[in-house]
């Protein structure tokens, strides 16, 4: 499945995307770094340390955003790169895809050749996890007020009209829910589309929102990680309106 919702408008985004990929799955990021050669510096496209293996790796990525097939000579000056600089592994990401003599240079080598699309494939797993672990915060935060046993008790007093409120919040803020232990146990998968209550400042539905893809759920969990948390404590009065 799909990290991403859209095409790279031009090189540069290119290069921004691929790099927003691997920062979110927890590595350390340079977009254009220089680094020194044995023949003198080269500007690495999107420059990546990725701490989750001891000792760590790093990888350069090649950006081309052309129209046409990567040839072979492309393949052999990062290959270069990649031995003078002592990099664990390399990704050439082609618009166009790769000529048949990029493959045969690229074999046995620590280089990737892949599209937009399957870097994104190659990594789904492991950003939908580090996405989940993220965000995994916010939902504890807000777990003890939508979930009975998370030791905020339904208030006695309630009536209707806050029993209302409540289940209204709770729907509104679903995905909030589902980032919880059992989710990390299942690798954070969920169930798509959704529709959810769009609410307003004041927590009355305004609308509705439909998240249909994995990007337009995390793009909505970080836009309302804050909101959805002052609702539940101005519900709960643990936090003035």
């Amino acid at each position: 499945m799909p990290i991403f919702d859209r095409q790279p408008t031009d090189w540069n985004d290119l290069q921004n995307l691929v790099g927003q990929l691997f920062n979110e799955l927890g590595c350390e990021v340079e977009v254009g770094k220089k680094v020194k050669l044995v023949r003198g510096a080269k500007e690495i496209d999107v420059y990546v340390v990725d701490q989750t293996f001891q000792p760590q790796s790093v990888y350069l990525c090649e950006c081309k955003l052309w129209s046409n097939p990567i040839p072979q000579e492309v393949v052999h000056s990062f290959r270069t790169v990649l031995a003078d600089f002592g990099a664990h592994r390399g990704y050439i990401i082609s618009k166009a895809g790769f000529q048949a003599g990029a493959w045969e240079a690229a074999k046995n080598t620590n280089i990737d050749l892949v599209t937009y699309e399957e870097l994104q494939d190659i990594f789904f797993a492991r950003w939908r996890q580090s996405m989940g672990m993220r965000y995994e915060p916010y939902a504890d935060a807000m777990f003890p007020y939508w979930d009975p046993t998370g030791g905020k008790p339904v208030p006695a007093i309630w009536g209707h009209e806050q029993q209302m409120a409540l289940r209204l919040l709770n729907s509104a803020y679903h995905p909030f829910c589902l980032l919880g232990p059992l989710m990390a146990a299942q690798k954070y998968e969920v169930a798509l589309p959704m529709t959810l209550p769009a609410l307003n400042h004041e927590a009355s539905q305004c609308g509705v929102i439909k998240i249909e893809t994995y990007r337009q759920f995390y793009d909505f969990v970080e836009k309302y990680k804050e909101q959805a948390l002052r609702h539940y404590k101005e519900l709960f009065k643990d936090e003035p309106k």
